[in-house]
């Protein structure tokens, strides 16, 4: 593929020239030509797992593996029936890894394509578009596995399931402008990426995944209310558990996604321009 020829090939839409000029450094380029940032992103999946006897799949082998060994320890450890533990488990995890995934792998976005920024004058927010859809490619071979657990009946679907649908359209967008900060943070201070990987297991254990927010009491439910972890994961849950979405979780997460525009195009426009010299 020739991504700068691709880069180049830009259709007119006279609408975006009405966004504000930060999100627009962030939006134009690859709102005008998405084909380069959805086929790049699929490339790189196959080239993670090229020569692999399951290739992508993997990534739901992955989550399989995981999800069995948790149910029959944790299930155990905290008296919970096993398909209830393995259902609260698969859809609680199903999120966890799209929160890890931007707080890690999406931050090391210029790192990664480092070779075609310093060769080329692809506008950067091609990269920050590519990271974020090959996390809804990985989402996808993750829900795979919870199609199998509504077909055998350990997860009910209701009609509050077809939520997910607007939610991964709201993940989506929230992750761009927090991918673009990420990955500036991560370009230019490189042990914060370091710091990230050792702080990560921590926020998955103080996080409700494994154990259920009912199973606090006192004053350690502050673990859960003031973790903004929380209502990200509990956004992505509830509806595939086939239950309603809580108005709280959604003013929450929907304020952080205003909080994360408004911030995060602003540091995109005024710091994407440095990259080049912090590789």
């Amino acid at each position: 593929m020739n991504i700068a020829r691709l880069a180049s090939n830009h259709p007119t839409s006279n609408w975006l020239r009405l966004l504000p000029s930060s999100i627009l450094a962030l939006c134009e380029a690859p709102l005008r030509n998405p084909r380069l940032w959805t086929s790049l992103a699929w490339m790189d999946i196959v080239q993670n797992y090229r020569r692999t006897m399951l290739g992508p799949a993997w990534i739901t082998v992955n989550l399989i593996i995981f999800t069995i060994a948790m149910t029959l320890v944790y299930g155990a450890l905290f008296s919970v029936p096993t398909r209830e533990y393995a259902a609260f488990l698969v859809c609680g995890m199903i999120g966890w890894f799209w929160v890890a995934a931007m707080l890690q792998e999406v931050g090391n976005t210029f790192l990664s394509y480092s070779h075609f920024i310093k060769s080329t004058s692809i506008n950067k927010a091609f990269f920050i578009w590519v990271a974020v859809f090959k996390q809804t490619i990985i989402l996808a071979h993750h829900m795979v596995v919870y199609a199998a657990l509504v077909i055998f009946g350990v997860i009910p679907f209701t009609v509050y399931s077809f939520a997910f649908i607007p939610v991964i359209v709201v993940l989506f967008l929230i992750s761009i402008p927090l991918t673009a900060i990420v990955s500036i943070l991560f370009a230019r201070y490189r042990d914060l990426s370091r710091l990230v990987s050792s702080l990560i297991i921590v926020l998955m254990m103080i996080t409700p995944i494994f154990w259920q927010p009912g199973m606090l009491t006192g004053w350690r439910l502050k673990f859960v209310h003031l973790n903004p972890f929380y209502y990200i994961i509990e956004f992505i849950r509830t509806p595939l558990l086939g239950k309603p979405l809580d108005p709280t979780v959604v003013a929450v997460v929907l304020g952080m996604g205003i909080f994360f525009w408004v911030v995060g195009a602003e540091v995109y426009r005024r710091y994407q321009k440095y990259v080049v010299f912090w590789l």
